[in-house]
C-alpha cells in the first residue's frame, strides 16, 4: 500500500477509479495506483493514511445539494437526498426524476395510482396468484408509498405491503410521530373485514434500489436495482375459502393522531354518567360540571366529584362550547373516522360498527 500525505485539496479530488465519484465513502482502498470508494468496493480493504486525512475534510455533496459532509455521512446522505436521480417505481416506467420531484411524476403520469384523500381500491381475485400494486398517498407535505404483494397459497391470500415515506427525508421525528396509517380491508358479502392501524416505527424511508414493483416482481432490470422483495414483511393472512370468486377492496386512510387521547376533552364527559354533556349542563360551587339528567337524580343535591352543594345555575359557557365544538368518535383507534359536532358524535357512537 502506497505511503501519501494527503491534503485537503488532494482528498477532494481523489475520484473512485470505478464510479469516477469523489472517494467520500468508506473504506476507500487502493489498487495499483488507484484508489476506489465504498460505494463501489464496501469489502475493500481502507487506505489508512487516506481515511485519517479525510476525518479532518469536510465533503461537498456530490448531487449538488448545499449540505456539508464529515467523514462517515456522505453515504447515508447520498441515498436520502433531495437531488438524487431516482428511477420511477412503478412497473415498466423507466422515468427519471429528482427525490424531491418524484412525487410529480407520480402526480402526473401515474394518476390512477395517486390519492390526496381516502380511495377505495378493488382487486379482482380470481385466479389471482401473484399481484403488486403501488399507491402513492399524499398528505400535508408527507408523501407514502404504499407497496401492496397478495400471493394466493390455497385458500389463503397473504395482504403484504410496507410504507415508505418519499419525502421530505429531513423531517423532524416528532412530526412523524404524529402521523398513523389505517388500512382496512374488505370483501363484501363476507366475514372478512380487516382494520389495521400503521403506526411510524413501520413506516421506512424509500430507497429507489429496493423499493419497486419489479423488484417486488423479482423481474427487474432498472439499473443497480437489488431486484428482492424481502424488503415488504408486513402480512395479513385472508382465509378466502368461500370467496376466492369475490373482489378485494382495500383502503388507506392518513391522519394526524389528536394530543388527546382516546377519550373526550377535559370536562366534556359527565363525571356520573360518562357521557358527553349536551343540552342542559350544571355545575356545582367549585365548578365541576354535571349534565341535565343526572343532575336531576342525585341525592342530596351533592357533587359527585367534590361533595359540595350543586347549584340551580346552568353552566352556559360550556353548553355554548358544546355546541361549537367538533370531536372524533371515542372509537377512532379501532378504524372510526366518524368527526362532528358534539351531539352528532353522541348519537353516532350508539350505531357505530367499531369496537
Amino acid at each position: 500500500m502506497t505511503e501519501i500525505n494527503f491534503s485537503s485539496s488532494k482528498l477532494l479530488k481523489t475520484k473512485c477509479g470505478q464510479c469516477q465519484l469523489v472517494c467520500c465513502v468508506a473504506p476507500v482502498s487502493e489498487e495499483s495506483g488507484s484508489f476506489y470508494c465504498g460505494r463501489c468496493r464496501p469489502k475493500g480493504t481502507p487506505n489508512r493514511c487516506f481515511e485519517e486525512a479525510a476525518e479532518k475534510v469536510v465533503f461537498p455533496c456530490i448531487f449538488g445539494c448545499e449540505d456539508q459532509l464529515i467523514w462517515g455521512q456522505a453515504l447515508q446522505h447520498e441515498v436520502y437526498c433531495r437531488n438524487r436521480t431516482v428511477v420511477c417505481p412503478y412497473v415498466n416506467c423507466t422515468s427519471t426524476s429528482t427525490l424531491k420531484d418524484l412525487h410529480g411524476h407520480i402526480k402526473a403520469y401515474h394518476q390512477a395510482f395517486y390519492q390526496e384523500a381516502p380511495k377505495m381500491r378493488q382487486v379482482k381475485l380470481g385466479t389471482l396468484e401473484l399481484m403488486v400494486r403501488l399507491n402513492c398517498i399524499s398528505f400535508d407535505k408527507f408523501v407514502f408509498l404504499f407497496f401492496v404483494k397478495l400471493e394466493r397459497k390455497t385458500d389463503i391470500i397473504n395482504f403484504n405491503y410496507n410504507v415508505c415515506l418519499v419525502w421530505p427525508q429531513n423531517y423532524e421525528q416528532t412530526e412523524l410521530d404524529n402521523i398513523q396509517l389505517r388500512l382496512e380491508i374488505e370483501i363484501p358479502k363476507s366475514d372478512l373485514n380487516v382494520t389495521k392501524l400503521i403506526q411510524s416505527k413501520n413506516i421506512v424511508n424509500y430507497y429507489d434500489r429496493s423499493h419497486c414493483v419489479n423488484c417486488l416482481y423479482q423481474s427487474c432490470d432498472k439499473i443497480l436495482h437489488e431486484n428482492k422483495c424481502n424488503w415488504i414483511i408486513q402480512s395479513i393472512p385472508l382465509n378466502m375459502k368461500d370467496s376466492l370468486e369475490r373482489d378485494l377492496f382495500y383502503t388507506v386512510t392518513v391522519y394526524r393522531k389528536e394530543t388527546v387521547s382516546g377519550k373526550a376533552p377535559d370536562n366534556l364527559e359527565c363525571p356520573v354518567c360518562l357521557d358527553y354533556m349536551t343540552d342542559e349542563i350544571f355545575f356545582c360551587g367549585n365548578g365541576h360540571s354535571l349534565c341535565g339528567l343526572c343532575n336531576k337524580k342525585q341525592s342530596g343535591r351533592l357533587c359527585p366529584v367534590c361533595r359540595g352543594n350543586m347549584l340551580d345555575s346552568r353552566n352556559f359557557a360550556m353548553e355554548n362550547l358544546v355546541k361549537q365544538m367538533n370531536i372524533s368518535c371515542r372509537k377512532k383507534f379501532t378504524g372510526c373516522t366518524f368527526v362532528g359536532l358534539v351531539a352528532a358524535v353522541k348519537t353516532h357512537e350508539k350505531s357505530c360498527k367499531y369496537p
